[in-house]
């Protein structure tokens, strides 16, 4: 028996706690391994275990929300948005998908650079030498 007692789905290399996790197979076809492992960085016990049971928390509620979209739910036509039918939207033309028009593209330029000129403070304009010594140019 180890004298050390590691923390639950934790492993330690050069003195670095990991956090590693099976993937159940019912899952695997959302990922593309069939383990989870990173570095909680921390050399202390404690701390590796806090971090791993909340990792392992929000996995296992990651998980609980994956498994309830594949499940066969009584009534899951009727549902209006999610785990239900999608809503039918009209479809779009693959060529031209991501592609917008130049008045669109324009009009989101012009939006842009206003937003800009909103959020950026108002800067006088740099002196030439002349206007720093003081003289004038007539013209």
């Amino acid at each position: 028996m180890s004298e050390y007692k590691s923390a639950p789905f934790t492993f330690r290399k050069d003195g670095i706690f990991y956090f590693i996790r099976r993937i159940p197979a019912d899952l695997r076809r959302h990922y593309s391994s069939d383990k989870i492992s990173y570095s909680l960085r921390t050399k202390s016990s404690s701390v590796a275990t806090a971090r791993a049971n909340q990792a392992a928390c929000k996995l296992d509620e990651y998980w609980f929300h994956l498994r309830s979209q594949d499940a066969e739910l009584p009534g899951k036509h009727l549902l209006r948005f999610g785990l239900g039918r999608s809503p039918t939207y009209p479809k779009a033309d693959p060529v031209n998908a991501g592609i917008s028009k130049l008045s669109e593209a324009v009009l989101t330029y012009l939006r842009l650079v206003n937003r800009h000129a909103i959020l950026t403070p108002y800067r006088r304009p740099r002196m030439t030498p002349l206007e720093r010594t003081g003289t004038r140019v007539l013209t």
